[in-house]
């Protein structure tokens, strides 16, 4: 049996290299995909006491790159103090937005706060698509503004591109888009269905979709004309894997939910991801700890235990790698420790 003392030196190896923080559920938006169901109504949310308290336990225990998330950021009034605050706390600090709030004075000032990258989504490879999925009339030609205003102003940011039945078709236009826009990298999300998405459970791909497209990612990868990352697709591991085999270099994450990334919602919820929406605890009724529920949370240490994993991926040789999402597990299987159900990949110990 492991000491604490050993327990938590394992631990801290896994201290979380990114953390995305959910400080508001406000949007104009109304996007059909939407995981935190973001609206105008947004519901309650953390204090600027609140939110720095969250930042200094973290700040304490790793030095993460901090992702302010929501919702739309830019909706909370005191985006700019709570940015400078992670700043002065030795964190980098990057941020996911809509766009529709920014314009030159207010780039400015996220760059002068702290701001070193921006996300951006683009859904469609046009208009019609991206503002189908957004739900909103104009978002398209919004996006586009604010990607060439941040190029503008030499602020670096990725396309972030939620790929699901309906679009799965435009992602090589998406990733040109995102190159011509001078877009650092290009990062799908395969949809998971949660949030206002599990309305949308028939427009998750289906195993041989899920395949196709990511060695169609592998292939826009190794062109290198813009880096490729894909997020909650941890199969892509296994196929940069396979392509190692084939002599071919390219280097793919699994699933870094619970491990390298952690997620922190509108209510101070400590999560593996904002798509698996179970508490590992709740920072604000655990006196800001971070590090005690990041290291002791049960089920945070059953998510980073393969060898508990069920299905093909308890199965399979890539689990490792890998990992299976086990946010998809949950939604479509009602069990996180459940093979992805989105995975066709058939493990040796099957065949």
């Amino acid at each position: 049996m492991k000491t604490d003392t050993a327990r938590h030196k394992a631990q801290d190896e896994l201290k979380p290299r990114l953390i995305a923080f959910e400080i508001t559920r406000r949007c104009r938006y109304h996007c059909k995909h939407c995981r935190a169901n973001a609206g105008l109504a947004g519901g309650s949310e953390l204090t600027t006491k609140q939110c720095k308290k969250i930042i200094a336990s973290i700040a304490e225990f790793a030095k993460p790159i901090l992702i302010l998330t929501g919702g739309e950021p830019m909706e909370r009034p005191d985006l700019y103090e709570i940015i400078e605050y992670a700043k002065e706390e030795g964190l980098r600090v990057v941020m996911a937005t809509c766009g529709y709030l920014l314009d030159d004075d207010s780039i400015a000032k996220l760059k002068k706060a702290g701001v070193s990258a921006l996300s951006f989504s683009i859904d469609g490879a046009n208009a019609e698509t991206h503002d189908h999925f957004r739900d909103t009339t104009g978002a398209f030609d919004t996006v586009m503004r604010a990607a060439e205003m941040a190029r503008n102003a030499k602020m670096p940011f990725q396309i972030n591109t939620t790929i699901h039945k309906q679009n799965a078709g435009e992602i090589i236009g998406i990733a040109e888009l995102a190159k011509r826009l001078g877009a650092i990298c290009f990062n799908t999300f395969m949809l998971v269905p949660t949030g206002r998405a599990a309305e949308m459970d028939d427009a998750v791909l289906d195993p041989i979709q899920y395949e196709y497209i990511l060695n169609e990612l592998l292939r826009i990868k190794l062109k290198k004309e813009i880096d490729v990352r894909v997020t909650c697709g941890p199969a892509f591991a296994r196929i940069c894997e396979q392509a190692k085999a084939r002599g071919l270099v390219a280097e793919g994450a699994g699933c870094m939910g619970g491990k390298g990334f952690g997620f922190i919602s509108f209510k101070g919820d400590v999560q593996t991801c904002g798509f698996l929406d179970i508490p590992a605890g709740n920072l604000v009724d655990n006196s800001y700890n971070f590090a005690k529920i990041w290291r002791e949370s049960e089920f945070l240490n059953e998510i980073r235990d393969a060898a508990g994993f069920e299905g093909k991926c308890g199965e399979c040789e890539y689990v490792e790698v890998c990992g299976g999402c086990k946010a998809r597990a949950m939604t479509m299987m009602g069990n996180y420790l459940a093979g992805d159900p989105v995975c066709g990949y058939v493990p040796k110990r099957g065949r």
